[in-house]
């Protein structure tokens, strides 16, 4: 006979614990601490001990119930937070982030956020996106797919018995579980080798953790351990979870074979069990106060993060000391506290048939979906409004044009109407190349080509070659292609260059590159556009390495003339940041010449360049001698720190149109 049901007022104390750990780690170390993990197994025991007891009481189980359920103990909180954190970030947060936190506010009201920060993380722009106050429901996001997840494995049990005529469900569930368990741990130790940043947001690279705390929920009633190991175990789990930050950098190794450290952590005091000997990890876990703020630990969890990511913004800080942070956990608690009992506690304890509490669910849900999608249309629309002007309004938004216009570079304190693009656009204001997925990213070698301009009856062809410093002149290319009918055709690729040498960190783009050659042979492009040096002042490259030669070389030896551009000068600070914070005086967004841009030309400097090669040096389009501008001619000239807005790369069109008309002529 099974023991009955116990009471495990440890649980609430250990999510206590983990939820501490998160928000210590995020505000004072800036690290992650491996408490999420610990959240997913004590998930994966409580859901799996809650359905099993549902199928025991009713014969089955309830599958619709449970989800509405589940949603009345879920949604009021989230929704709350998400849409409280919303308002207040268009208030707090710079201006040019509206776009990014109104996807990710949408990503995380219907729990895909997890899918949206893993396309994000193997995306070389988004890469660089600066931390959301959503950011965080990427760990509730997995847990809901989970539970949804869990439904159709007891489904599956319930079903599977009925074709054998079996009525052990416990066995089969352990097995089901097993199974499952054995192949996302597999899987999770695989994808965290070849790509570990869309692995740390996988579903399914988490769901052995989950997993693990549902086969201790069905077998945990056979384990006896002694008081004094289970004291050992205790405190063995505490200590290993408090300890696993410090130890591991979590957010580059999990999950993985690593995230054993804090499962196996919180399986050990799960295991221990409720035995109060003197001076054990029970005891601690199950006092009152800690046990108490188990209890809304989900929405201070929630709380925590905006808190801090809104304290960054208002004081334009990137570090928390000891009071402040302090302050930061008191005010989620309060927060967590008033959401908890003063929100989600009425609404779940409000009676009303289940098919009402489920279409009061669908029309808000409908209602945060229509609204949210609609805006960002309307202000999609209205960016591409915005960022068209600049063919209208040359004389009041000259961009680069303005030094041919003046022969000096013009700030955009001589002008009466406001820069483009708005700042509340800029971010989006970027090469075509980005939303029709041209420029590659992660592990892919493949040689990716898409076609731009005139892709049926064009006069010459130019390929676009290298990395994503390539890519934003494909605005500008794609101005000169319509008056002289040139096809453009892209071969890019994200953190890679033209050069033949292996880049460190990046052994990848050897192959992408090797593989664009075979390409540029077979197509035999009129022209080669590419950029010929790497502009970063953090790399101090002051020649140009023998890897881009050669990849001159082999175009030479093709019979390809070849056009070299100057890397453009990239910034210590996000350009969007300075001029958000600057915004009735963007002439203060400047930095001095001398600390961005090298004298010399590096092209200039090289022993070798073929003959049939153009060259071009921008930099006064961009600097004047002495400080280098974030707004030239009245247009931004970057959207993050060094990578050209579609704007501003447009306005170069009548520079390069003559250059290259000459260069397709060699």
């Amino acid at each position: 006979m099974e023991s009955k049901r116990r009471i495990r007022p440890e649980l609430e104390g250990l999510r206590a614990i983990a939820a501490m750990l998160v928000a210590i780690y995020h505000i004072w170390f800036n690290r992650v601490s491996g408490g999420v993990d610990v959240f997913f197994v004590v998930s994966g025991f409580l859901i799996t001990t809650s359905l099993l007891s549902m199928y025991r009481k009713n014969g089955k189980v309830l599958y619709f119930s449970y989800i509405i359920k589940l949603m009345k103990r879920l949604l009021p909180t989230a929704w709350l937070i998400g849409i409280t954190t919303l308002i207040a970030s268009i208030y707090i947060l710079p201006i040019f982030t509206k776009q990014q936190n109104l996807s990710e506010f949408l990503a995380s009201a219907f729990y895909f956020q997890n899918w949206r920060l893993a396309i994000d993380s193997v995306d070389y722009l988004a890469q660089n996106n600066s931390a959301s106050p959503f950011q965080h429901f990427w760990a509730l996001s997995i847990q809901f797919q989970f539970y949804l997840a869990w439904l159709l494995l007891f489904f599956a049990a319930i079903n599977i018995l009925r074709l054998i005529s079996g009525n052990h469900m416990k066995r089969m569930l352990i097995l089901l579980i097993s199974i499952v368990v054995v192949v996302s741990f597999g899987y999770s130790v695989y994808l965290t080798a070849v790509n570990q940043p869309f692995a740390y947001y996988h579903t399914f690279t988490r769901v052995w953790e989950f997993g693990i705390g549902g086969i201790l929920a069905l077998t945990i009633h056979k384990l006896t351990v002694s008081p004094r190991l289970a004291w050992f175990f205790g405190w063995l789990g505490l200590i290993g979870l408090i300890s696993c930050g410090i130890i591991l950098q979590v957010s580059e190794l999990f999950p993985g074979y690593v995230a054993l450290w804090p499962v196996l952590s919180a399986v050990l005091i799960i295991v221990a069990g409720n035995y109060s000997t003197n001076f054990s990890a029970f005891r601690l876990l199950s006092w009152k106060p800690l046990v108490k703020f188990g209890g809304i630990s989900y929405a201070f969890y929630l709380w925590h993060w905006p808190l801090l990511i809104f304290y960054y913004a208002w004081f334009n800080v990137e570090t928390v000391s000891v009071i402040h942070g302090l302050l930061i956990m008191a005010a989620a608690t309060i927060l967590a506290y008033i959401t908890i009992y003063g929100f989600e506690l009425p609404i779940r304890n409000l009676q009303m048939p289940v098919w009402k509490t489920a279409s009061i669910i669908i029309v808000f849900s409908s209602a945060i979906w229509i609204s949210t999608l609609t805006y960002q249309e309307i202000s999609l629309g209205s960016a591409q409004i915005n960022s068209e002007l600049l063919g209208e309004s040359f004389d009041t938004h000259p961009g680069a044009t303005t030094v041919l216009e003046n022969g000096h570079l013009t700030a955009q304190t001589e002008f009466d109407e406001p820069f483009l693009p708005s700042l509340e656009f800029a971010k989006q204001d970027r090469s075509e190349i980005y939303e029709d997925h041209c420029l590659l990213s992660t592990n892919n070698t493949m040689a990716k080509r898409c076609e731009y301009g005139e892709v049926s009856d064009y006069t010459s062809t130019i390929a676009l070659v290298g990395g994503s410093h390539a890519a934003h002149w494909q605005p500008m290319l794609a101005e000169v292609a319509k008056a002289h009918n040139f096809r453009i055709v892209t071969y890019l690729k994200g953190n890679c260059r033209f050069t033949d040498e292996i880049l460190p960190g990046y052994p990848e783009c050897n192959e992408w590159f090797a593989n664009v050659k075979e390409e540029i042979v077979k197509d035999k492009p009129d022209l080669l556009f590419t950029v010929g040096n790497v502009g970063s002042p953090k790399e101090q490259f002051d020649e140009i390495s023998d890897g881009f030669i050669e990849a001159w070389k082999f175009i030479e030896n093709e019979g390809i003339p070849l056009f070299l551009v100057r890397d453009t000068p990239w910034y210590d600070e996000s350009v969007l940041s300075c001029l958000s914070a600057n915004e009735n005086e963007p002439e203060n967004c400047k930095v001095k010449q001398e600390d961005t841009v090298r004298a010399s030309n590096p092209l200039t400097q090289v022993e070798y360049m073929p003959k049939n090669t153009t060259t071009i040096d921008l930099t006064d389009y961009f600097c004047d001698g002495e400080y280098c501008h974030y707004v030239v001619g009245n247009v931004v000239t970057h959207f993050d720190s060094n990578h050209l807005t579609a704007t501003f790369s447009r306005s170069f069109a009548p520079i390069f149109e003559e250059p290259i008309l000459e260069a397709l002529e060699k």
